[in-house]
């Protein structure tokens, strides 16, 4: 489709329990600072390479004692985290990077979560069991779940089961190609137009996908489409208030739904209070009216009303976001009873306040932090056992070294900027800028593909803690073994740049005409910075009229500019939805990213019927033949930079307790992770 989760923003190259935070990152709380204005000349060309991005020196480590500073908690029943950037929004049905992610988990319940750490074992949570599909005779699943008695929302409201149904219909309707509504639209409808799975809720109005995107465009949709496409949703999820039942008909067997539905999209929300804030109130007539509103003034983006151990105390945008224990939670009182999350952009200074005991988890900028971080270790431990061992008896974390990721970063190249970007420059080929389509020449994308030194990326940012990309999907997904994709190769680029068919004006080839544009990154994420300068360093190398301008951009203003798709090529993060190979191939081919950076028709439909078929053949030696010819078109095409998965590390105080073997271990759990789980001292 046209899409928004993963994903992101999420944002760093790695967070504190190892993981990348999903570059789908938050959007502006306040008016974005506007990006460093475009230079009307080609900046000087630089002679080598820029040196490579290496770890701090430890220099700030204080020197060891028999009591080292942090080495107690100050506070058993306060968790402080302390990051980079703010979330995007705090509505679970439109909220989709994890770093507003993290904070819904504990604030929002849905039918089932997750099981521990295991990302593809789930129990019920708001439901009493998780039912079996029932076939029907037209070739749709039927699910009826029961739901859970005694249970309030953090305002002191009685969950029912119209609220479930409720949930449900709003995360399917009104979310956008930036939300995660696709997700749940794919599970439930087909398109009877092209046969393939729904992306989003337009297309039950016009089924030609012309409406995606385009609130606007929908309010104009005559009134009947509008209305039997709401009622499309509803019929598809029915309540029964007296049984205490919610039932869900999907049109085609979906072997992900429960997967699907274990994320906090899935969180159910108070329909009489949603109401109360000026929220859809469901009635047919108005959704359209509620659908793709932007983030930042979404009628909820800052208000919380969820049935979870947690609610929201404020958010200062910008500094700080404080969750305390919900008084109408119907479990055991947390023993975190406040939950202070702190927006730090340097990576010193939270360094400084864990080493001080003033938070207890921090975000890393970037793998290569993790040398500052190791001379804080006092114990080592195994990822899969638990069992540790003491390395540095003055040493006041714990760390959990090589465990799993289940997200990556990538560069993506966008087909077309707009000519309003003020990242290209001049907008024309002619040295001091690129054309808004610069890159739907395959040989460009592969020449940048080429001149990517991968190895140095490996061995300076990632520590040599990871592993090489071969293809779209994880390491042992289906469909992985065997791929290939490109290598460092100078010779290459230059022959690829040279089979280039962009011309100048005046008729000058794109290897002596050179060119400029700005690769930008969020302020904080050093290791996106090392990824620009790496690439920058070698488009030098291969020919200095090549220049390409690392800028950095404040969180917001790069989410911003992300969404809005105006970088000509962007480096994001993106931490999987499901754990599955169809929740890589749709994000990075047809929806989230594919959307934000323009990828035309001409791939998409060529890599859908594919992607489709992969999601829907239940036989793993016939789906990998599927993912393994699709890997091969886009190796060919080359629409972005594969490049690697690093490992997890975990970093914790010794004083902290609950994470190992809990939920909070489960890697698609966003930091702060599981907070009901964990205490201290």
């Amino acid at each position: 489709m046209f899409r928004s989760k993963s994903i992101a923003l999420v944002l760093s190259l790695l967070a504190i329990v190892g993981m990348v935070l999903s570059a789908c990152t938050p959007a502006a709380t306040t008016t974005p600072q506007a990006p460093v204005e475009q230079p009307t000349t080609a900046p000087a060309p630089t002679t080598a390479a820029p040196a490579p991005t290496t770890a701090p020196a430890p220099t700030t480590a204080p020197a060891a004692t028999k009591e080292p500073a942090g080495s107690k908690s100050k506070d058993p029943t306060v968790l402080n985290y302390y990051t980079f950037g703010d979330p995007d929004t705090l509505d679970p049905h439109i909220d989709y990077e994890t770093a507003g992610g993290g904070i819904l988990y504990n604030i929002y319940e849905g039918l089932v979560t997750f099981d521990g750490p295991d990302p593809a074992k789930f129990k019920p949570v708001l439901a009493e069991a998780i039912p079996d599909p029932v076939k029907n005779a037209d070739g749709s699943v039927t699910y009826v779940w029961n739901i859970i008695k005694n249970v309030k929302f953090a305002n002191g409201d009685e969950l029912t089961a119209e609220d479930v149904a409720f949930s449900f219909w709003r995360s399917l309707m009104l979310g956008d190609p930036n939300a995660p509504t696709f997700l749940m639209t794919e599970s439930f409808f087909t398109n009877p137009q092209t046969g393939n799975v729904v992306d989003d809720p337009t297309e039950l109005v016009d089924p030609s996908g012309k409406l995606v995107g385009d609130p606007e465009a929908l309010k104009a949709a005559p009134a009947a489409k509008l209305e039997a496409a709401c009622q499309m949703v509803k019929d598809a999820i029915t309540f029964d208030e007296t049984a205490r039942t919610v039932t869900m008909k999907l049109d085609h067997p979906w072997g992900p739904f429960i997967a699907t539905i274990a994320q906090r999209w899935a969180g159910v929300m108070d329909k009489k209070w949603l109401i109360e804030q000026g929220d859809w109130d469901g009635d047919c007539k108005t959704w359209q009216n509620f659908y793709g509103i932007p983030t930042e003034s979404g009628i909820v983006r800052d208000k919380v009303n969820g049935t979870g151990p947690y609610t929201l105390d404020h958010w200062t945008p910008n500094e700080e976001i404080v969750l305390v224990a919900n008084p109408n939670w119907r479990g055991d009182a947390p023993k975190i009873q406040r939950v202070v999350i702190k927006n730090v952009t340097e990576f010193g200074t939270r360094f400084a306040a864990l080493q001080a005991g003033d938070a207890d988890l921090i975000s890393l900028g970037s793998v290569a932090d993790r040398a500052q971080m190791d001379t804080l270790v006092g114990e080592e431990c195994d990822w899969n056992t638990g069992e540790c061992k003491e390395v540095n008896p003055d040493g006041i974390l714990r760390a959990y070294p090589k465990g799993p990721s289940l997200s990556r970063t990538d560069v993506y190249f966008n087909f077309d900027t707009g000519t309003s970007s003020p990242y290209i420059g001049s907008g024309k080929l002619d040295g001091q800028g690129v054309p808004p389509t610069f890159f739907t020449d395959v040989h460009v994308r592969r020449a940048f593909n080429y001149c990517f030194d991968y190895d140095t990326y490996n061995k300076d940012v990632l520590l040599n803690d990871a592993t090489r990309a071969m293809a779209v999907t994880l390491p042992g997904q289906l469909g992985y073994e065997g791929q290939k994709w490109y290598d460092y190769d100078l010779a290459k680029c230059e022959e690829e740049f040279k089979a280039s068919t962009w011309k100048t004006e005046d008729g000058k080839s794109l290897w002596d005409a050179g060119f400029y544009m700005q690769i930008t990154y969020n302020a904080g994420n050093t290791g996106r910075q090392a990824i620009a300068e790496i690439l920058a360093g070698s488009l030098q190398q291969v020919n200095p009229n090549f220049f390409i301008s690392p800028l950095t951009l404040p969180w917001p203003t790069f989410l911003r500019e992300l969404r809005g798709g105006t970088l000509p090529l962007a480096t994001s993060g993106w931490q999987e939805d499901i754990h599955d190979p169809h929740n890589w191939y749709v994000p990075y081919l047809l929806t989230t990213y594919a959307s934000r950076f323009h990828v035309p028709a001409e791939l998409t439909d060529k890599y859908r019927p594919l992607i489709d078929s992969g999601a829907k053949e239940i036989d793993n030696t016939k789906r990998a033949a599927i993912y393994t010819e699709l890997n091969n078109l886009i190796n060919q095409d080359a629409p972005f930079i594969l490049l690697s998965v690093a490992n997890a590390k975990r970093y914790e105080p010794r004083y902290l307790k609950g994470w190992w073997g809990g939920q909070s271990q489960n890697p698609l759990v966003s930091p702060p992770g599981d907070v009901y789980s964990l205490s201290k001292d």
